[in-house]
């Protein structure tokens, strides 16, 4: 939502200032679905908000919950027609919501349903803050807990390809006028759009970001992911040395185990060796993740793989930790989102 547009009509309206506070309480901490549930305003209020103002830039249509895990998926269709999906999860005590920021994605990583939507728009900073909204009016209606911990920029698009309108989605959200959600539970994952690294270290410097590597040899790398044709190892170890010695703070290095394609020893030696070969690398932290099947020839990667790999890396004194994959069973998984051949409700 639009806050200003709330503030603008109560103004124009010539409607006591105290009924902007009203409002903000009635979606940002109540976390109502609808004007008429409203109940300190007016009844005739509610019915011009009704007809004037959209609590959410979309609306619902389809909504899945895993049968394995504490995991929920939502279908969105935008104002435009066009449809995106956002994830609610709940990895550990508290409940974590994962954005899409582009509709569909430009980047063509070959393991990611994602790219293969190709790219029709990026979202904009009501439309990203606004799936955030809408999980937070979820867990309230089914009284699943009032609180979400974590936002992540992992669902569909490039969230710095689209920078502008997901900085501003993330002051939004944690203004502790709205959600209130601090900085540091929010993260922000790119595939290495390594040239907007110091704009995200100069203006969101509290902001978590992940780098998904999946791969630290360039030929291989760029056949996973084009993008690194653009913005190669080099480039990318340039530009977080100079992000981790204006911010100081970690960075988490996210590895997808794919079976047979990154794998192997080599892969392991070449991922060591990068890592340990940038200053102030005791900052950076290794995610591993099984490879989710999504498309492509990629297969579901053993866990005993993982585990093998993870020991490797403790082996060249690097942080690693294994990240377990929730959601698979309705799509909702890394690497998994995408928005056509839907079903309506």
């Amino acid at each position: 939502m639009q806050f200003e547009l709330i503030k603008n009509f109560v103004k124009d309206k010539g409607l006591p200032l105290y009924r902007i506070g009203q409002i903000r309480e009635a979606v940002f901490v109540k976390g109502i679905s609808s004007w008429q549930k409203a109940t300190a305003l007016p009844a005739a209020l509610r019915e011009d908000l009704e007809k004037n103002i959209k609590i959410l830039s979309f609306t619902v249509e389809v909504l899945q919950a895993s049968k394995k895990d504490p995991v929920f998926k939502a279908l969105l269709k935008l104002e435009d027609g066009r449809k995106i999906e956002t994830v609610l999860m709940k990895p550990g005590k508290t409940w974590s919501v994962c954005v899409s920021s582009q509709v569909g994605c430009p980047l063509g990583c070959a393991f990611c349903a994602t790219g293969k939507m190709g790219f029709a728009r990026n979202l904009t900073a009501e439309e990203i803050s606004d799936q955030v909204l809408f999980w937070y009016q979820f867990l309230l209606e089914q009284k699943l807990g009032e609180r979400i911990s974590n936002v992540v920029f992992m669902g569909m698009g490039e969230p710095l390809l689209n920078y502008e309108e997901v900085a501003m989605a993330i002051k939004d959200l944690s203004n502790p006028d709205y959600l209130g959600i601090g900085q540091r539970h929010i993260s922000v994952s790119t595939s290495g759009v390594a040239d907007k690294f110091f704009n995200l270290a100069q203006d969101l410097p509290q902001v978590n970001l992940a780098l998904s590597l999946h791969n630290a040899d360039d030929s291989e790398r760029s056949k996973l992911m084009p993008i690194n044709k653009k913005f190669n190892l080099e480039t990318i170890k340039e530009k977080l040395e100079e992000y981790l010695a204006r911010t100081g703070r970690e960075v988490f290095i996210e590895y997808t185990v794919i079976e047979g394609e990154n794998n192997l020893p080599m892969h392991v030696r070449k991922l060591g060796k990068w890592i340990n070969s940038i200053k102030d690398n005791y900052l950076l932290h290794v995610n591993l993740i099984a490879c989710n099947p999504a498309v492509g020839k990629a297969v579901a990667t053993e866990d005993s793989s993982v585990k093998k790999f993870a020991s490797a890396l403790q082996g060249m004194n690097i942080n690693v930790s294994i990240r377990r994959s929730m959601g698979a069973d309705i799509s909702a998984a890394c690497g998994q989102l995408a928005s056509k051949n839907r079903r309506k409700k």
